[in-house]
């Protein structure tokens, strides 16, 4: 099978993984990306919000005969999911959730309403209203609406650091602090929406908003609780979430899951999950050839990921 990865960037193991099995392409807007030289083929493309950039793509799919685009990059999703249909008509699977999945994940605001509407636990987030009459308690955390990682996250402890920071952060969501555990949760669904897998990492140590060392854990309530989550993202057989989606939550001392957020894309910690069992390359491929997959929930080992700095020399 030939897969394409856009944005590459440092996802390294990533593509290692995948190139064990499979023909791998990957694209990247700059020449320095380390992933570059892991890659089967490499393309330089367009920035995603130039006007050539889906274009770029499609003669890329093209000429490497691309079964299946795998995208990276949140900026870029909606651009895609509107040329959907121009990879079909090439035999390329674009591997990315319906629309209105990609603009409640990435939208903060949108999120906490969806977590809301369909009795999802999350963090309260206060509206500007309640900010201006001083109606918060305090710690909080400030972050953009449509912010990627930790990036223009912030936690503040009283009113000056959040009068501060509500004019710094561009276009902010103020929610409660929340004190407990961290998991990222890596979940697989197919092109149906139906989910294959789930596979909670407990985050031990994050260095620049991605998981340094990390542990997966068969934690029942946080696998439930996920799957009703997916099951509540299936909106309707057009509306669904496809392929790999990263889910955040926090768990407190009495065992309450709250949802931070969901990004319907790979995470920075997946090869984690890879190691523990779950052969995301085998049901890419069962998904291009149109093949039923049956869900293995519950079937992976629970290991330990400790990460390190590598280079390359050119």
């Amino acid at each position: 099978m030939n897969i394409l990865f856009t944005a590459i960037g440092k996802r390294v193991q990533l593509i290692k993984y995948f190139k064990n099995e499979h023909y791998v392409v990957g694209v990247d807007s700059g020449n320095l990306a380390p992933a570059t030289y892991f890659v089967d083929e490499f393309y330089k493309v367009p920035r995603c919000d130039e006007k050539n950039y889906v274009n770029c793509l499609i003669d890329i799919c093209k000429k490497e005969k691309v079964d299946m685009i795998v995208p990276l990059y949140e900026k870029e999703f909606l651009k895609l999911c509107d040329s959907r249909k121009l990879f079909e008509e090439i035999g390329t699977v674009l591997l990315l959730s319906h629309k209105k999945i990609i603009e409640i994940c990435n939208d903060k605001l949108e999120s906490y309403k969806f977590f809301i509407e369909n009795d999802i636990k999350t963090p309260f987030t206060y509206d500007m209203k309640s900010i201006k009459k001083k109606e918060v308690s305090f710690p909080l955390i400030i972050k953009p609406r449509d912010g990627m990682g930790s990036k223009g996250v912030f936690i503040v402890k009283n009113e000056k650091e959040l009068n501060f920071f509500i004019d710094y952060v561009k276009n902010p969501i103020v929610q409660e602090f929340v004190e407990g555990t961290e998991y990222t949760i890596d979940v697989l669904c197919d092109l149906k929406g139906k989910v294959i897998s789930v596979v909670p990492r407990e985050r031990i140590e994050v260095r620049s908003g991605e998981v340094s060392k990390s542990k997966i854990v068969k934690n029942s309530n946080i696998i439930n609780a996920t799957l009703d989550l997916c099951n509540k993202l299936n909106i309707d057989s057009d509306i669904k979430p496809v392929g790999p989606l990263t889910i955040q939550c926090i768990v407190n001392k009495s065992d309450d899951i709250k949802f931070i957020e969901v990004n319907p894309r790979f995470g920075g910690g997946v090869p984690l999950t890879f190691e523990a069992g779950v052969s995301y390359q085998k049901y890419f491929e069962k998904m291009v050839n149109g093949e039923d997959i049956l869900s293995i929930i519950n079937d992976f080992k629970e290991i330990t990921m400790l990460r390190f700095d590598d280079a390359v020399f050119i």
